[in-house]
């Protein structure tokens, strides 16, 4: 006797009805059935191709608002890593031209508290109003993320981090800040 787990069995010869119209005929390869998209993941689709791109069809990158928070582990959606890293939307951005302190793992207890306040930095940044994010020459860095030129209302996030001591210009590697 076999388990039927996830169908109810209907008595018309072994046809199961998942959704109307879309009946599973045993004994053949079926397709996976497809979720219905989220209209929010349709919504970001939709703006991941605008901002992959660098731009939309008028030659301008299209400003995004979001709420941020800060990530724990792994990926994530709309969230900060570090000083010049974040998730949004699935993807994750490195700030194109800066270095902030690493706050996993750090060199020294210095290091971790200018990184951490480099983090809170950041997400009050992008918290602080409309995003926009600009491609540069490489689209990509060597360990997959997007890099960007970001701008909060207009104003460079990387000019804004280095003004507040938090960041510096990208020298190229790791480097130390003890």
């Amino acid at each position: 006797m076999g388990l039927i787990v996830g169908f109810a069995w209907s008595r018309d010869g072994g046809t199961v009805q998942t959704a109307p119209g879309a009946p599973i005929e045993w004994n053949e390869v079926q397709p996976v059935p497809e979720a219905l998209p989220d209209p929010q993941d349709s919504d970001w689709s939709r703006r991941g191709e605008v901002d992959d791109a660098g731009s939309s069809g008028s030659g301008q990158n299209e400003a995004i608002r979001a709420s941020f928070g800060l990530c724990f582990t792994g990926g994530g959606r709309n969230c900060v890593v570090d000083g010049d890293t974040f998730w949004i939307g699935g993807e994750k951005v490195r700030i194109a031209g800066i270095d902030a302190p690493e706050t996993h793992p750090s060199r020294c207890p210095q290091e971790a508290a200018l990184g951490s306040q480099a983090t809170t930095m950041l997400r009050d940044l992008l918290n602080g109003g409309a995003i926009t994010l600009t491609r540069i020459d490489r689209d990509r860095d060597s360990y997959g993320r997007l890099l960007r030129n970001v701008a909060v209302d207009g104003q460079d996030v990387g000019e804004a981090m280095i003004a507040a001591g938090v960041a510096r210009e990208y020298g190229g590697g790791r480097q130390p800040w003890c």
